[in-house]
């Protein structure tokens, strides 16, 4: 995958917020319980499209690569960013001709953990779909409510859950004739967390994605295998 300029720019935006993450960590660092991890983020996924009057489309598996930070603070507070972008891009075949298509997300979110088991969320999400050969892109994108959940096997090994619901996002539509509609759209995340060491943790999981326009009622999914792996600080 080539990555020019815009993307460029998301990875550039993006160490700022690991940097900003860092700092506002280190500025409460000296209080017991604040934590601050960055590490990677891996997403294997197939990608189905579903339009109606026609037949459903489903691609090649796609792999998604990127960064991820996060900063827990004593109070409960916590803050996250990742970007993801394709290396290996979403292909769909159809009447012998051969579509790819690359994306890029961007998540930033501020939310609140109540106990180790149990937390809430907020924030925005975007991600962009680029057709290799017209250059025709796609985003979807805003803001972002959420439920998290973890259920501690032992002291090491752990199970989460995560529910997200995008209450209201917009789909722009080959951007370069400014068509727009409104889509409503849900995530799913589940797994099983395991802490190596005091400073490195990995998790295993499936991660399921449903958007579905209000106009056009085209719904896509994206269901796959995650691996994160984080480093604390």
């Amino acid at each position: 995958m080539h990555l020019g300029r815009e993307d460029m720019n998301h990875i550039a935006r993006g160490f700022v917020a690991i940097l900003l993450l860092l700092s506002m960590s280190g500025t409460a660092h000296s209080e017991e319980g604040t934590t601050t991890a960055a590490g990677l983020k891996i997403w294997m996924n197939r990608w189905k499209s579903e339009s109606p009057g026609s037949e459903s489309r489903t691609s090649s598996i796609g792999a998604m690569v990127g960064w991820a930070a996060a900063a827990e603070f004593s109070n409960g507070v916590f803050v996250e960013a990742s970007y993801l972008v394709s290396v290996s891009d979403y292909t769909f075949d159809h009447a012998d001709v051969a579509t790819e298509l690359e994306r890029n997300d961007v998540d930033l979110v501020v939310g609140y953990q109540f106990n180790h088991n149990v937390g809430v969320f907020a924030g925005y999400r975007s991600s962009q779909f680029r057709e290799k050969m017209t250059k025709d892109k796609e985003t979807v994108y805003g803001p972002l409510v959420g439920v998290r959940g973890a259920v501690p096997l032992n002291d090491a090994l752990s199970l989460f859950g995560e529910l997200t619901y995008l209450p209201r996002s917009t789909k722009a539509i080959f951007a370069a004739t400014h068509e727009k509609e409104t889509a409503q759209g849900w995530f799913y995340k589940a797994g099983v967390k395991y802490v190596f060491t005091r400073e490195i943790a990995g998790a295993l999981g499936y991660q399921y994605e449903t958007t579905k326009g209000n106009d056009t009622k085209v719904k896509d999914t994206f269901a796959g295998a995650t691996l994160d792996m984080m480093y604390s600080f």
